[in-house]
Formats: structure tokens, sequence, C-alpha cells
């Protein structure tokens, strides 16, 4: 029997993209230390893991959906909505004031995240128009909600949520979901749904998978993880605020294309999208640090999504 070693042939047509995403990582961090001393310590770390987790929990939900061969562009509004339902409810003066914000915005991920994936798999409607409807329908929501900025926080919450256990508690959650997610898309039954699905849903459907069911499960999962990325951000910012999330469906795309997901479906790993996030998250980064213009990071941002496009059509022609 032949021992597969790491540098089998195998390993790298599937892995490849999410190394070489990696090594390009390890690049874009030594050469912004180049001009910020400070970049390599363990503060800015923390400080980068804090500001990146919302687009990280949104990239994970992204990515489940993109396997499917879907998209979701209403996941930022599902934030927004998060985020203006969790503050709105909230009680700062009371020990467990925070309790109940934080489960009727699980609820209400779940519910977003399941009207979507109903219209689709019942509906038999295209997930692209889809959730452009329903990102107008979640936006409006949370404007009436709270239509100016404001609100405030359980402070104890908000301290423990994104501070806690010496600044661990944000590297923890972050850990907690990759593992979940990850092995469910890569160690799990359903994780080989979602790619046949992505791959051919008639040939999947033909196989006995539950094509709907999978499906629908994708989207849930996804808004239950947007949910959680409105919790955190309102921890974070210790407000609220109905437009915060209207450019993450976006980013998150852009993230998890980046990491190597083929927006044709089928074809992804979570540790890709990780890599996505943190290399936007590093390159806005870098802009403000040379004084550039926030309208030209939306603009690197769209040449990198279309550069990871392209390089994603040239390597599966290459298959």
């Amino acid at each position: 029997m032949k021992n597969k070693s790491f540098f089998d042939s195998n390993f790298f047509q599937k892995h490849g993209h999410t190394i070489i995403i990696y090594v390009f990582l390890f690049a874009l961090m030594l050469f912004v230390s180049l001009f910020n001393d400070a970049f390599f310590t363990l503060g800015n770390f923390k400080n980068l893991l804090r500001t990146s987790m919302p687009l990280l929990l949104v990239g994970f939900g992204q990515t489940l959906i993109i396997l499917t061969g879907g998209i979701d562009l209403s996941l930022g509004s599902i934030v927004g909505l998060g985020n203006v339902i969790c503050v709105t409810l909230m009680n700062p003066d009371s020990p467990t004031g925070f309790l109940l914000a934080v489960a009727v915005t699980l609820a209400m991920g779940l519910a977003c995240g399941a009207c979507n994936g109903l219209l689709i798999t019942k509906g038999r409607l295209a997930p692209i128009i889809v959730t452009i409807g329903t990102t107008a329908a979640f936006d409006g929501l949370a404007l009436l909600i709270m239509p100016k900025p404001g609100g405030s926080v359980h402070r104890a919450f908000a301290r423990a949520l994104t501070r806690g256990l010496g600044g661990a508690a944000p590297l923890l959650l972050f850990l907690a979901v990759l593992v979940i997610i990850r092995t469910l898309t890569n160690n799990m039954p359903y994780g080989k749904a979602l790619r046949a699905i992505g791959g051919n849903e008639n040939a999947a459907y033909s196989t006995g998978i539950r094509v709907d069911r999978v499906k629908f499960l994708a989207y849930t999962l996804a808004g239950l993880l947007c949910a959680v990325a409105g919790i955190f951000l309102s921890a974070q910012i210790n407000s609220a605020d109905a437009t915060i999330g209207k450019n993450y469906a976006m980013n998150a795309i852009t993230a998890t294309v980046v990491g190597g997901t083929a927006m044709t479906g089928a074809v992804g790993d979570p540790l890709g999208t990780v890599a996505g996030v943190f290399i936007i998250a590093i390159i806005n980064n870098m802009l403000n640090l040379f004084g550039v213009s926030s309208f030209y990071q939306f603009v690197c941002q769209g040449l990198i999504l279309i550069i990871a496009l392209s390089f994603s059509a040239l390597r599966k022609k290459r298959t």
C-alpha cells in the first residue's frame, strides 16, 4: 500500500490554492511590517482579529452558500439588522440585560436565513434575485427599528466578548466557529452534499441527496453566522447603525473568492476564506497607513475581486 506524503500531488491539487494564498498573506504581512514597526506585535494581532471578526463570520456563511453554487447578497443586511435588534433590546442597567437581546438576535438570523432558503428552494427562484429583494426588506426593517444611529450596549457583556480572557475571547470564538464550519464542510456527509450540489445539482439529486434540505440549511446557517457577527459588532462599537452592514456581503464574496472558493460551487475551503479576510483587512490598514482615501479602498477591493475571479477561471480552464 502506497503511503501518502505531505508532498503528494493530490494534496497540492486539493489544497494548492490555500497554500499559495497563505504564502501571499505572509509576504503581505512582511511588506506592511517594513512601514509599521508595531505590526508584528501581540496587541496589533489582537486588534486585527477583533476588527476582522464580523467579516470572518459573514465570510464563513458566504462560503457555505457559494459551495452550493449559490450566492447571498443579503448577508450584510442581516448583520445590520442584527446590530440594531441587539442594541435596541439591550438593558445596560441589568446584570443579565444582554440575554434577551442575544437570544432574539440569533433567532432573527435564523429566520432571515430560513426565509432566503425557503424562497430559493421551495419558490424555485434564483438566489441572486431573492437576496437582492430580501436585502431591501432587511435594510428597511432595520431603518424602521432605528432610523438614526444610537443606543448603548451592556458594558460587561461587550468587554467579555471583545476583550475577555486577557483579550483571547475573540480568538476562542474564531477558532470554535472555524473548527465547526471546516468540520462541517470537509469532514462530514453534509459537506460532501454541499459540494455535490455545487458541482452538479441534478446529478446530486439523482444520487439521493436531499438538495432542498441541504441548500436550506446552508442559507439558515449563514443567517445565524451573520446574527453572531451583528452581536459582536454591537459589542465592538457599543452602538447600532442600520446601515453598518452594507459592505459586508461584497467583502465576504471577495474574501471567499480570494481564498480559493470557486463561484461556480463545489470547490473551496473555509481556511482559505480566513486568509482572504485578513488580506482585505491588511490591505485596508496599509492604505490607511499611507493616507489613501477610503474611496480608493473600494476601488482596490473591486480590483482584488476581479483578479481573484480571473485567477479562478484560469485555474479551472487548466484543470
